[in-house]
């Protein structure tokens, strides 16, 4: 993540000095700024890195690279609206005991997805312009998708895992940035936002079919179980997710 930081810091500072120096037009009218304007529309690839967050010892996610599409309209002066996806193959780790329960062992249940995908909406909403440059805030709401589940249970008699189907949370994001563009139609976007998301509990509301490797280390000969009460509701993580976008301006 250190080196993504500094990359990004570099090219940051080879691009914007120049565009400065250019003609600027400064901060946005808020009253013009929602004044109708010709269809304008982008489209977007980038990549970056999103950050992990650790919430005592129950819930990890590691921090992870990242890439997406992201697709922008607007018919006004200072008010965009954009459509996206994002992959990351972040891991969350979520950790909690097990009391000896209807003839399972007590252990530890341990809960992991190995990735992360989102999409979102957002608004963006231009602050100022600098010669090419565009300063923006753009606040979003999407969903989360907690995929490639499974859980593990780790007793004194042994431990099994088994795959559980994906979770979807909502998620709502706030980000800041610029936009350049050196080129009519070729810019590129400079963003940090802020993801705050659940955890996608999905499918535990419901019982779950032990396995034979987990029923096993039953002693009554139960086949299911619910896991809802051993984790309970997965808490909320904040995630900050620096990306560099190239852009095609398509009018």
């Amino acid at each position: 993540m250190g080196k993504l930081v500094c990359t990004l810091c570099l090219f940051f500072i080879s691009i914007i000095g120049p565009l400065l120096a250019a003609k600027a037009q400064g901060w946005l009218n808020p009253l013009s700024g929602f004044s109708r304007t010709s269809l304008g529309a982008e489209a977007e690839v980038y990549s970056g890195g999103i950050t992990g967050e650790s919430l005592g010892a129950a819930y990890d996610s590691a921090t992870r690279g990242d890439y997406g599409v992201r697709f922008t309209f607007g018919f006004m002066k200072a008010l965009n609206f954009s459509m996206g996806y994002m992959y990351s193959n972040q891991t969350r780790t979520l950790t909690t005991a097990v009391p000896a329960n209807v003839g399972l062992p007590s252990g530890v249940a341990v809960m992991r997805a190995g990735n992360l995908n989102m999409v979102f909406g957002n608004g963006e909403i231009s602050l100022a312009k600098f010669g090419r440059s565009t300063w923006y805030v753009s606040p979003g709401v999407g969903f989360s998708r907690y995929a490639a589940r499974d859980m593990t249970f780790i007793t004194p008699l042994g431990s099994a895992s088994a795959p559980i189907f994906a979770g979807t949370a909502v998620s709502f994001n706030l980000g800041t940035g610029v936009k350049i563009f050196p080129w009519k139609h070729i810019g590129f976007r400079i963003d940090a936002r802020d993801y705050a998301s659940g955890g996608g509990t999905g499918s535990l509301s419901a019982n779950l079919g032990l396995p034979p490797q987990i029923a096993a280390l039953c002693t009554t000969g139960c086949t299911t179980i619910n896991p809802a009460p051993l984790f309970g509701t997965v808490p909320v993580q904040n995630n900050i997710v620096f990306t560099l976008g190239l852009i095609y301006k398509i009018k």
